[in-house]
């Protein structure tokens, strides 16, 4: 219950959401010759080590990315309040908090990344004979998710649908053309 409480809180979104995106992008970029149903099939020892890359990639970027931003923030306030020494916000109990608040959001980006890039891998993996399954299932994902951002940012639903779908395909396409696996 109470992860569902977090998760209502608009704050919480980024994370869930980029990490989301970011699963399904990688996947479809790093394996998508194999998810095409070109070269071997995708098996579900491919999906795990993808998944695993998309964890740890996603996760530490953006770790990186939301440290220096609440980090900044710290800093930002500490010369409004014209304190003599700069950077003493980040150095308190402070920046102790925005340390593991930026830890804890980065595995919460690369949990979402592991499981939306294991999930179209391991449909790759479990229907070999229908490769364009696992894309399809991808794309819909995407413009779902493009969907649902729509709404949250009060912006065109159709319009974010569209982009994540596009860039599904450019990524696959990228992906297929760079034979990564």
């Amino acid at each position: 219950m109470k992860s569902l409480y977090w998760l209502k809180r608009r704050e919480n979104h980024l994370p869930v959401v980029m990490g989301l995106v970011d699963g399904i992008l990688t996947a479809m970029l790093l394996a998508a010759r194999k998810i095409l149903g070109y070269g071997t099939p995708v098996d579900s020892a491919t999906a795990l080590k993808v998944a695993l890359y998309a964890f740890a990639t996603a996760g530490f970027v953006f770790y990186i990315g939301r440290y220096a931003e609440l980090r900044s923030q710290l800093v930002h306030a500490a010369a409004q309040l014209n304190l003599r020494k700069r950077g003493k916000l980040a150095t308190t109990h402070l920046g102790r908090m925005v340390l593991h608040e930026a830890v804890g959001e980065a595995f919460v980006s690369g949990g979402c990344s592991f499981i939306s890039a294991l999930l179209p891998l391991s449909l790759a993996a479990a229907f070999p004979s229908a490769p364009l399954f696992s894309v399809i299932i991808s794309l819909l994902m995407l413009g779902l998710l493009g969907y649902l951002l729509g709404r949250a940012v009060r912006g065109s639903s159709v319009s974010w649908s569209i982009s994540l779908v596009l860039g599904g395909l450019l990524m696959t396409g990228f992906g297929f053309s760079l034979h990564i696996m």
